[in-house]
């Protein structure tokens, strides 16, 4: 971007405009209060220029407050992204506003870019020391997802396959990895082969470390010759995945939403009537404030014991193959309420997949305990946006990560949607903070103010 373009003067040219209607109103107003004959039609005239040119000021000025309201927004969401590689980078949308200095917004955005990449130097250097290793190096999170990948590594699984947070089972069979890394839990290092998917079987050996493993293979002669070759590249790191969230108490409405404890959640299920329909897929993601712990997650398949329509599968893939040997809802409602315990639901048109959790628990019969129940507070990401930016019309879950700048992947799973939701609430916080919500409770009676969203939600059954 060019940071030397000039101030955007379109604001500016409607209050001139504004400023000059209420000027000749008002000198209708007085000739038509000395011309009596003339009086009833230079009145109007003059009132109707009068009050244009006060709507049109009016209208400016408020522009102008949400537009510094944003770029407040964006500038705290790109504070806290300096030291939480979690939180993209804002995209800056306050240039669409009129009255912005652009060469203020350029200089905010190479401020940025310049201190997340000084946040990550102590990485790089780590990331040259294990890439100098002559034997291929793999870290996963507890979660199966890759957090650091070295040059033999990418060689021998895949670039693609084993990119930094991706799975690792899109390089590893499953079934023949699971039984090794729980191996190496309860003998800290163990042994074996392992299929990769593309039916080769890999020699590995997995050591349990804090918060996940890492997995080393000996490489053959001929593959040692050939990474010797490859051209130096940055080496895929995503340390942070190896977190887990804090032991905080309880969410309560005095907690301020950057402490927040939080589960993002977001189902597949088999249909969109929350009487009737059943839950297929369950996918759950920690958070702190603005901080996702990708390593505290769920994701699982549940077979509900119904069929499952060919318009689900269309959208989400999940068919009864997928399904088969599966655990009924009964297993995937006590581990999310595990995982939830002492957390805020966070959530994208979150109504809805508590009202299918809800039924899913009716369903148990009278000695289940009713989830989620009171205790647990919830917040819609739907609502709150709509309420911060009242102007915007499209407010699906997509595009308003790409407003926030937040890359769109694993849409219409149940753990991408619902670290999708959780991205997005990790942005909006701050932009929150900027409006005066601070709380929890702050949060709840700001989201209540969505008055369209709710009202549709309600007529939609939840």
């Amino acid at each position: 971007m060019d940071i030397r373009r000039p101030v955007r003067d379109d604001g500016r040219l409607a209050l001139t405009v504004g400023a000059a209607a209420i000027l000749a109103g008002l000198v209708l107003v007085v000739v038509a209060a000395m011309l009596v004959d003339a009086a009833p039609a230079l009145l109007m005239a003059g009132t109707a220029l009068v009050l244009g040119g006060l709507s049109l000021a009016a209208a400016v000025v408020r522009r102008r407050r949400i537009g510094d309201a944003r770029l407040r927004g964006d500038l705290a969401q790109a504070l806290r992204a300096v030291d939480d590689n979690t939180l993209p980078l804002p995209d800056f949308a306050g240039d669409d506003d009129p009255g912005h200095d652009a060469r203020l917004l350029g200089l905010a955005r190479a401020l940025a870019e310049r201190a997340r990449a000084a946040s990550g130097r102590g990485d790089h250097r780590l990331a040259a020391l294990v890439a100098a290793l002559p034997v291929p190096v793999l870290g996963l999170s507890p979660t199966g997802l890759v957090t650091l990948a070295n040059p033999m590594a990418l060689d021998l699984l895949g670039a693609d396959a084993v990119a930094a947070g991706t799975s690792v089972y899109a390089a590893l069979a499953r079934e023949s990895l699971d039984p090794l890394l729980a191996a190496a839990v309860s003998r800290t290092v163990a042994s074996g082969p392992v299929h990769h998917v593309d039916g080769r079987m890999i020699g590995l050996r997995a050591a349990s470390v804090g918060g996940g493993w890492v997995l080393v293979a000996e490489p053959d002669r001929l593959r040692s010759a050939i990474v010797a070759t490859l051209p130096a590249a940055p080496m895929p790191m995503a340390l942070a995945l190896h977190d887990l969230p804090p032991d905080l108490p309880p969410a309560a409405d005095a907690t301020p939403l950057d402490q927040l404890p939080c589960l993002s959640l977001d189902l597949e299920t088999t249909g969109l009537n929350v009487a009737a329909d059943r839950m297929l897929s369950l996918g759950a993601v920690r958070l702190v404030g603005g901080r996702l712990f990708v390593a505290a997650a769920l994701d699982m398949l549940v077979d509900p014991g119904v069929a499952i329509p060919a318009s689900a599968t269309r959208i989400h893939g999940i068919d009864a193959a997928m399904i088969a040997g599966a655990p009924p809802p009964a297993v995937a409602l006590e581990r999310l309420r595990h995982l939830a315990a002492g957390t805020v639901l966070i959530g994208h048109n979150i109504g809805f997949d508590l009202a299918i959790l809800k039924a899913e628990a009716g369903r148990l019969g009278g000695a289940a305990r009713p989830w989620p129940d009171g205790d647990h507070a919830a917040l819609d990401t739907l609502a709150l946006y709509a309420r911060l930016e009242p102007d915007q019309a499209m407010l699906d879950l997509e595009h308003i990560a790409e407003r926030l700048g937040i890359a769109v992947s694993g849409r219409h799973t149940a753990l991408g949607d619902a670290l999708l939701a959780g991205r997005v609430f990790a942005a909006l916080v701050p932009r929150l903070a900027e409006r005066g919500v601070i709380t929890l409770g702050d949060a709840r009676d700001f989201a209540a103010g969505a008055v369209a969203v709710i009202t549709a939600q309600r007529r939609a059954g939840w």
